[in-house]
């Protein structure tokens, strides 16, 4: 049977929204015998085909009010010392979500609550292979050999929800994170699980993304978009630095949002929670500029719907070095 968060997932990532209801879940999960069985479902769906264009082949479109929607004003360049300020903050939200709900920082699904994880720890792993199949479907389509791929880097490894299933594909992961907490729990479970070739360290400060280890591949999902966007564009900008000649980079990112606002000034001067993280984005002109000036080309750009608002636009990239 395919688990609660699978079919969440298809909601999220076909339809662009929520479940209606439990009962729409669990008619989902009685239904449908595999993954692909609930793709063709909600693939030929009266919803989604309201999205494709007249002789119904699937297109990817953005709403009017998305599509006609005004520049974003966006802080992107900052001092140094300003930047570590921002980095910090984002530091103690992170920090203290893996003190409280590690599990639920990362997959935010109820049942990934710490009250209930136990339950549910199978389930909340078996997620990140997901991620990583949908890597390899990206990486065949265009003509990358992963087998050719020895190392990677996994930004924001968090719990190790991801990492595990990137263990098995890759003779060396290094996982970076910027909590502790998380990063504890993701060494026990790896451990756990018999993956010597994970090697795990935190980003004390933001400086540290300089000596970043070459790699062929970077991954980075759900990861950059509880950053700001100085922040997000430092990131990148220091993971395709880091990539190895022919390496490939397969991140995702919001870039746009109706009424998206960034000014450092004002936000470092706002009041900072703890209890929840922030939601961000980096325009996609940043993006390509970014890409551009480290020496790489982009393969493949798709939108996506990690971010599950309709307001937002969020895409994923495949990107390789030249």
């Amino acid at each position: 049977m395919l688990s609660r968060t699978e079919v969440e997932l298809a909601y999220r990532l076909i339809l662009g929204r929520e479940p209606e209801s439990d009962a729409v879940i669990e008619g989902h999960r009685q239904n449908a015998n595999s993954l692909g069985e609930l793709r063709e479902v909600f693939l030929n769906s009266a919803e989604f085909r309201s999205h494709s264009n007249s002789n119904g082949s699937e297109v990817a479109s953005l709403p009017t009010r998305i599509d006609h929607g005004p520049p974003l004003a966006v802080d992107i360049d900052l001092a140094p010392a300003i930047l570590q300020k921002v980095w910090e903050r984002v530091e103690q939200c992170w920090q203290a979500l893996g003190q409280t709900e590690p599990y639920w920082s990362v997959a935010s699904c109820d049942q990934f609550k710490s009250r209930v994880f136990e339950a549910h720890e199978a389930e909340f792993y078996a997620t990140g292979n997901v991620d990583v199949r949908r890597l390899l479907a990206w990486l065949a389509r265009n003509h990358v050999d992963v087998n050719k791929l020895s190392s990677c880097t996994e930004y924001g490894c968090g719990v190790g929800r991801v990492t595990a299933w990137l263990s098995t594909h890759f003779t060396t992961v290094y996982g970076y994170d910027i909590s502790p907490a998380h990063l504890k729990l993701a060494h026990e479970f790896l451990q756990n699980k018999g993956r010597p070739n994970v090697v795990l360290e935190r980003l004390e400060t933001i400086s540290a993304l300089s000596r970043l280890p070459r790699v062929d591949l970077i991954f980075t999902v759900i990861v950059l978009q509880h950053n700001p966007p100085p922040v997000i564009a430092y990131i990148l900008r220091s993971l395709l630095r880091s990539l190895n000649p022919r390496g490939v980079a397969f991140f995702q990112v919001p870039t746009y949002a109706l009424g998206y606002v960034f000014d450092s000034r004002q936000y470092l001067q706002s009041a900072s929670s703890t209890t929840s993280f922030e939601m961000h984005l980096l325009p996609q002109s940043s993006i390509y500029e970014i890409v551009h000036d480290e020496g790489c080309i982009v393969r493949e750009v798709q939108p996506d719907y990690y971010v599950g608002d309709p307001n937002w636009v969020s895409n994923t990239f495949l990107v390789q070095k030249r």
